[in-house]
């Protein structure tokens, strides 16, 4: 008998949901830089910045004259590129010195002069090892 035999459906979507969120974390694991675009009342926005995930949630580290900043006031839609991985998420901004949150990306001695977004994704699409092409979507809604 194979090993998802006998499951319920609910069992088996639990299931599902835990490999595909799993498959998430590893691969928003990867990168250290990330292409991040926005659109709002500055216009359409593009600019590479540094990273660091932890579990579902992406850390990003904006200066505070960016006009990415000002688009995320108005809409908080994002979209992030790396050489993995193609993400949609909303942003939030968090207080930079956020005890809670053991961030390498903190120590940084540019990060005074930033601002501490967060990304919580809604969907990631996974690359193809070449590049070209997604190989899986998943959606975290």
């Amino acid at each position: 008998m194979g090993p998802l035999r006998g499951m319920t459906v609910k069992e088996l979507e639990t299931n599902i949901m835990d490999y595909a969120r799993q498959h998430a974390i590893e691969a928003l694991s990867q990168p250290r830089r990330v292409v991040l675009a926005t659109s709002g009342p500055a216009g359409v926005q593009a600019g590479e910045f540094p990273c660091e995930a932890k579990g579902l949630a992406l850390y990003l580290l904006l200066p505070r004259t960016s006009d990415h900043l000002f688009n995320l006031e108005h809409n908080a839609t994002a979209s992030l590129l790396s050489a993995g991985w193609e993400l949609n998420g909303k942003a939030s901004f968090l207080e930079a010195c956020a005890p809670d949150l053991d961030l390498g990306l903190l120590k940084d001695p540019a990060a005074q002069w930033c601002v501490l977004v967060r990304i919580d994704p809604l969907r990631i699409q996974i690359k193809r090892e070449g590049g070209w092409g997604n190989i899986e979507t998943i959606d975290l809604k």
